[in-house]
């Protein structure tokens, strides 16, 4: 897929599912800062077959970015046709990486999105 299609699916794809799996109303502002915690138990109570694989991580990975650029004013930008979110953490410094495959590694290992992002926050 397009890695631009990608970042402007992002937003629309969380608006769209966080309502279904009854994390937030339809049509409410979405708010990734206080969803974080949320969905990061949602995530975690999910038992995630191989055939969901790519789905939840893409749904992870498009969390991660909307979640930082709400809370940490990050972009997110295509690098050799890569999606990366660069992240400011202090004066010229920034953390860069990518989304998606941090996304797929937290579902594989059934790791904490909550401590993800704070740990990515600095």
């Amino acid at each position: 897929m397009n890695p631009q299609q990608v970042i402007d699916d992002a937003r629309p794809m969380l608006e769209d599912i966080l309502p279904q799996i009854g994390l937030c109303r339809t049509g409410e502002p979405f708010d990734p800062v206080a969803l974080r915690d949320p969905f990061s138990a949602w995530v975690q109570a999910q038992d995630v077959s191989d055939a969901d694989f790519a789905f939840m991580a893409s749904l992870i990975g498009a969390f991660i970015s909307e979640y930082l650029i709400a809370a940490r004013a990050a972009s997110v930008q295509i690098l050799e046709n890569r999606i990366y979110v660069r992240v400011p953490l202090e004066d010229g410094i920034v953390r860069e990486f990518d989304p998606y495959a941090s996304a797929a590694g937290l579902v594989r290992n059934k790791a904490s999105l909550s401590e993800f992002l704070a740990n990515v926050q600095g």
